[in-house]
């Protein structure tokens, strides 16, 4: 059973020092991971009313009360929804975490939690399927030359050690897995970045109306860095672009994957930009083209699965009002980093 107080807290929820595992991500052991198949006792769920107030609902209801609730239309084409599990299971407890990596599901099984609500791919992919992509076919040929005969199907890959582990943990303790994650960013305002400003203490500098933008007390990068490490719990993930001297006042949010449209809109209101990731070629070059011609700024990744964790926080608390009865925490994930000498 997780303990009452800091097992299923995140880092990202302490203004006044991080809980955090000693190692940068929660890892298992070689015999850990080889063992995650065998049976394991669910302990009684850890906080909230008893699970049995909840027996009623299925997950396939939860997800029909989360359709329902989120704020926003749901789209027929989206990542979001559920991809593991029996949708007629009985919700005994829900974990909301940024992924839904073996250790998180390992320690929602240790809580008593059977529905696991993530942001990010639970298998690895964006079609977040319970096998392994198929390998993509070869490339077309040159310029007007003729089509090429379709290639025969690719023979079956073997089994993957790692899906394979954690397919059999999921079907063995019998959970369900719920991403959400593009409606969830869709709520206004943006929950993700509501999560991110709660972790730094920031919610009372919020500049009225735009829970990207905070106004906060001067401070160096160097001192931003410092202060984003300690309440995000990042280990190893965090880069940065700018001098680390530059005096900073102003800060935008950008949790989760930034596209350059987002970056070179944020950019001219701000001194830093707090990110989850970028891609290289785009908005990290534009930050340094701004510092080289002078002007004082900084870009600040932190990670995308450190910068959602916060917003899930958050949902684990909308949840609570979607589910009244069910017990419901957020688990984190962790930076999955760690730093060279």
């Amino acid at each position: 059973m997780l303990p009452e107080r800091g097992g299923d807290r995140s880092p990202a929820t302490h203004a006044h020092g991080a809980w955090y595992n000693r190692t940068p991500m929660t890892r298992l052991s070689r015999r850990e991971f080889a063992a995650l198949t065998a049976a394991a006792a669910a302990a009684p769920f850890a906080f909230g009313p008893d699970a049995s107030a909840a027996a009623a609902l299925t997950a396939k209801e939860l997800l029909d009360r989360i359709t329902a609730q989120i704020g926003v239309a749901w789209k027929a084409e989206t990542v979001d929804g559920l991809k593991a599990g029996d949708p007629s299971t009985a919700v005994t407890g829900i974990v909301t975490t940024a992924m839904a990596s073996l250790g998180v599901l390992k320690r929602a099984v240790e809580a008593g939690a059977n529905v696991v609500v993530t942001s990010q791919p639970t298998f690895y992919a964006k079609a977040d399927t319970r096998t392994p992509p198929a390998p993509r076919g070869p490339g077309g040929g040159p310029p007007g030359a003729a089509p090429a005969a379709p290639p025969p199907p690719p023979a079956a890959a073997p089994p993957d050690a790692v899906y394979t582990a954690k397919n059999a943990f999921i079907d063995q303790h019998k959970l369900v897995v719920i991403r959400l994650n593009e409606h969830w960013k869709l709520r206004d305002p943006d929950p993700q970045a509501v999560g991110l400003a709660q972790a730094m203490g920031w919610t009372k500098h919020q500049v009225a109306g735009n829970a990207k933008r905070y106004d906060v007390p001067a401070l160096t990068v160097d001192a931003l860095v410092a202060a984003l490490r300690k309440n995000l719990g990042v280990a190893g993930g965090i880069r940065v672009v700018g001098d680390p001297k530059t005096s900073l006042r102003r800060i935008g949010l950008l949790p989760g994957s930034t596209p350059i449209q987002a970056s070179l809109e944020l950019m001219p209101e701000v001194d830093a930009i707090v990110a989850g990731e970028v891609r290289e070629w785009e908005s990290v070059e534009y930050a340094r083209d701004q510092v080289a011609a002078g002007n004082r700024k900084a870009l600040i990744l932190v990670g995308r699965i450190s910068s959602e964790d916060p917003g899930m926080r958050v949902c684990a608390d909308w949840l609570k009002t979607v589910a009244p009865g069910v017990p419901v925490r957020h688990i984190g994930v962790g930076d999955p980093y760690w730093r060279p000498a």
